[in-house]
C-alpha cells in the first residue's frame, strides 16, 4: 500500500482504513481506487471492516478536480465513460462481488460515492458523527457509480428517490431507522464494536459464512427454483467439509454439557 489505504490484518478479519484525511478520503483517485480494488478483489482475511481516518468516512468524488476536469474527469464524455468503468465503477463491482463479508465503520460524513462504498457493504455501524449524502445532484451530476442501484435496495425505491433527489442529509439516528445503518454507537466504541462484530463472524467456520453471504446476494435476482438447487448444492459441499464436522460435535459436546448441569 502506498499510503492511501491502510490494512492491518488480524485473526480472520482485516481492518481497512482510507487514509487520506487531507482530502476527506475522496475515492476519486486512482491510486486510492486501485488499492481498495486491490483487497476486494483479493481479500487477505474473510472478514473486512472498512473505516476512514479523520473525521470524514469519505467526502466520495473530488469537487476540486471535478471543477478543474482533472483526473478521471478529464477528456471527452467518451474518455469519462471509460474512466468510470474502469475506477470507480470497478470498485462497486469488486465490493459487490467478493467473497469477504464487509463491515463499514463509518466515522464521520459518507458523501456521494463515500456513501454508496457503505451502501455496498454487507453491514453497516456509524458513530455518532457519521451522516450520509447522495449529493450528486447537487452538482449536477447522477450517481456514476452505481449509486441508483444500491440504494433502493437499501431503503426501498421510494426512500432512495426522496434522498437522491434532494440531495439532503441524513443523520446517523435516521439512517438506523432507515436501516442504512444497523446501530450507532460513540466515536470512541465504534471500531471496538465493529471489530467485534467481525471477530464474531470470522469465528464461524469459513466455507458456511461464504456460502450463505454467496445465497443472500443471489436472493434479490435468483428465481426461486435456480435458487433452492444452488442452495441444495452448496448444502451437499458443507456437509463434506471438515469445520461442519467439528462444529457439530462442538454443538452435542456443548448440549451434553447443558444437560449434566439440569440434571
Amino acid at each position: 500500500m502506498s499510503g492511501e489505504t491502510r490494512v492491518d490484518v488480524a485473526d480472520g478479519y482485516a481492518v481497512l482504513t482510507l487514509s487520506r484525511p487531507d482530502i476527506r478520503n475522496a475515492l476519486t483517485g486512482e491510486e486510492m481506487l486501485s488499492e481498495l480494488i486491490a483487497v476486494f478483489e483479493a481479500p487477505p482475511a474473510g472478514v473486512i471492516v472498512l473505516t476512514g481516518e479523520g473525521p470524514a468516512f469519505s467526502a466520495g468524488g473530488n469537487v476540486k478536480e471535478m471543477a478543474k476536469k482533472e483526473g478521471m474527469f478529464a477528456g471527452t464524455p467518451a474518455t469519462i465513460t471509460e474512466n468510470y468503468r474502469r475506477t470507480i465503477q470497478r470498485l462497486t463491482r469488486a465490493v459487490y462481488a467478493t467473497d469477504a463479508v464487509t463491515i463499514a465503520a463509518v466515522n464521520g460524513p459518507a458523501v456521494g460515492a463515500g456513501f454508496d462504498l457503505v451502501l455496498g457493504c454487507d453491514l453497516r455501524i456509524g458513530s455518532t458523527e457519521a451522516w450520509f449524502a447522495h449529493s450528486f445532484a447537487d452538482l449536477g451530476i447522477i450517481p456514476g457509480d452505481g449509486g441508483a442501484w444500491l440504494l433502493p435496495r437499501v431503503v426501498g425505491w421510494q426512500r432512495a428517490t426522496e434522498i437522491a433527489l434532494t440531495a439532503r442529509r441524513v443523520e446517523a439516528s435516521e439512517a438506523a431507522d432507515l436501516d442504512i445503518i444497523l446501530e450507532v454507537v460513540e466515536p470512541e466504541s465504534l471500531l471496538q464494536r465493529a471489530i467485534a462484530l467481525a471477530q464474531s463472524i470470522a469465528a464461524k467456520p469459513a466455507h458456511s459464512v461464504r456460502f450463505t453471504k454467496r445465497l443472500l446476494r443471489l436472493a434479490r435476482t435468483t428465481d426461486l427454483d435456480v435458487f433452492l438447487e444452488l442452495s441444495a448444492a452448496l448444502q451437499a459441499v458443507s456437509h463434506a467439509e471438515p469445520d461442519h464436522e467439528t462444529a457439530t460435535q462442538r454443538y452435542l459436546e456443548r448440549l451434553a454439557r447443558r444437560s449434566d448441569v439440569r440434571e
